[in-house]
């Protein structure tokens, strides 16, 4: 898309939402500069591009690192100065707050296309094993848990490249294009080898398809229902407030633990919480309710995912 001016993009949108309004258009927004900078199809020039979205390399970059550097790590991986690029993705790059610095800003969440891996460069299991030290199978299957989580709890397009949910790798092929069948087939083997991450990608899709919660249409609600909760520097927490967005869950809590230690984070209300994702377990059905507390343990490498009923 970085290609076109705005004005092509502009007409393009305008075009499929005369056959569909539900239509949706994603886009390369790289800086290809092929027009000057103020017509470029670009993330710079997002806010003249509405109702078209484009890939977020702010989150990607910093969930696990630049993909330019195989060794390069993010914060799921223990970069932890990158954090707040990842906090600019989770909430779509908006214009959320001050201290949330995103590296473009967008007009609603559904500009952002937040993923953690695609088509160019090394897929996440590769990555993973190239910028880690651990080699054990295990570990790293909690790292792609995890890295995986951000995105798709995220506010704004979940993306996910095929193969993802079941830890696809292109063995260490970082430019696959003109790779043949033995790098680029999906290894339909992984499915049941690596069953527990594809099971937990299943059960993320099917909560945030249920619960409106994570698909805030405007920036407005955004500012309105969604809060950053303090934390150490290994952890991402957040609250949004699904009853004033008409979800059957009330309050939800979401946390990214990338600390290789439980951590303790204080909840913002004391109750009764239903915990819905957990270590290797992603979904809709309750798999522990804690009660009448205001603090909760999460696992190392993992995320939770807890809501209240309670006001």
């Amino acid at each position: 898309m970085g290609l076109h001016d705005i004005e092509t993009m502009q007409e393009v949108r305008k075009e499929l939402s005369a056959i569909d309004p539900t239509i949706i258009i994603i886009g390369e927004g790289w800086n290809m500069g092929t027009h000057p900078i103020e017509i470029r199809s670009n993330q710079s020039n997002i806010q003249k591009l509405d109702g078209i979205a484009v890939f977020n390399d702010q989150i990607r970059d910093g969930i696990k690192g630049s993909v330019f550097t195989a060794s390069d790590k993010g914060f799921a991986t223990g970069t932890f100065g990158k954090k707040n690029n990842v906090m600019a993705g989770i909430v779509g790059n908006t214009d959320f707050a001050s201290d949330i610095l995103p590296a473009f800003t967008t007009l609603s969440p559904a500009q952002s296309v937040n993923y953690v891996e695609a088509h160019d460069n090394n897929t996440l299991e590769d990555k993973l094993r190239l910028s880690l030290s651990t080699k054990n199978s295990s570990t790293i299957a909690s790292y792609h848990r995890l890295a995986s989580a951000i995105p798709l709890l995220a506010q704004g397009i979940p993306f996910i490249h095929a193969g993802q949910e079941f830890q696809r790798s292109k063995n260490g092929d970082s430019n696959s294009y003109q790779s043949g069948d033995e790098i680029n087939s999906l290894k339909w083997n992984l499915i049941s080898k690596n069953a527990v991450t594809r099971n937990y990608f299943k059960g993320l899709l099917n909560l945030r398809a249920k619960h409106s919660a994570f698909r805030i249409s405007s920036t407005a609600e955004l500012k309105s229902h969604f809060n950053f909760i303090k934390t150490p520097d290994e952890a991402i927490a957040y609250t949004i407030k699904g009853g004033a967005l008409k979800d059957s869950w009330n309050t939800i809590v979401v946390i990214h633990n990338a600390k290789l230690a439980n951590m303790k984070v204080t909840l913002p209300s004391q109750g009764d919480w239903n915990v819905v994702v957990e270590g290797n377990k992603a979904g809709t059905k309750v798999l522990r309710t804690i009660r009448n507390a205001n603090l909760v343990e999460i696992k190392p490498l993992s995320t939770m995912v807890l809501y209240s009923k309670q006001p």
